[in-house]
């Protein structure tokens, strides 16, 4: 299901203001806003899966994890997305409590309806972003993971399609299996 535009253009400070009171999440896209599909419990077993690998050991190495309802300033003056789970070095002061604009790893757990849109425009957005080292797609209806990585100003990507295979982000000291990421999930193929 393709969500539906809303017709008013609004300014960054408007959905900024407007996001901290709304019943519904909107991703901001050059002054519209657009409201945020529910997602199935796969794919949010699967962001928790993640989280639970990797929290703490992120923490103790001064990096926060935030799922969901954080957005990442892509480009501060126009693209605003809520990324399934990000990884940011730690900064209690930040300036807002909802935004971060300093991603270094970003994920998207893709359903066959964001396939499309998570590998291509958003990939593209995101690799975009200077402080972004890493993002990690991964798909809900089998187990098929894509893990894009920065190398100086070149991206390579890996494709992972087995349990017993290892994602190692190595500028982050962690790594977790395709078994650990689909633990519980039941997949469609």
């Amino acid at each position: 299901m393709v969500a539906e535009v809303l017709e008013r253009t609004y300014t960054v400070e408007e959905y900024l203001k407007l996001e901290k009171t709304s019943e519904v999440k909107h991703e901001y896209f050059y002054g519209k806003l657009i409201p945020m599909a529910g997602e199935k419990r796969k794919a949010n077993r699967i962001v928790g899966n993640i989280y639970l690998a990797w929290g703490s050991t992120l923490l103790q190495q001064g990096f926060d994890l935030f799922s969901h309802d954080v957005k990442a300033g892509i480009d501060p003056k126009h693209l605003y997305r809520y990324p399934d789970l990000m990884v940011a070095p730690l900064n209690p002061d930040a300036g807002d409590d909802y935004v971060v604009f300093d991603p270094v790893l970003l994920v998207e757990v893709a359903s066959e309806d964001s396939w499309s849109k998570d590998r291509s425009k958003k990939l593209k957005e995101y690799t975009g972003i200077p402080s972004v080292l890493y993002y990690l797609l991964v798909f809900q209806e089998e187990m098929y993971v894509e893990l894009h990585t920065r190398e100086g100003d070149k991206w390579s990507f890996d494709i992972f399609t087995e349990p017993d295979e290892i994602i190692s982000i190595p500028k982050l000291s962690v790594d977790i299996s395709l078994a650990q990421i689909y633990n519980f999930v039941k997949l469609s193929q």
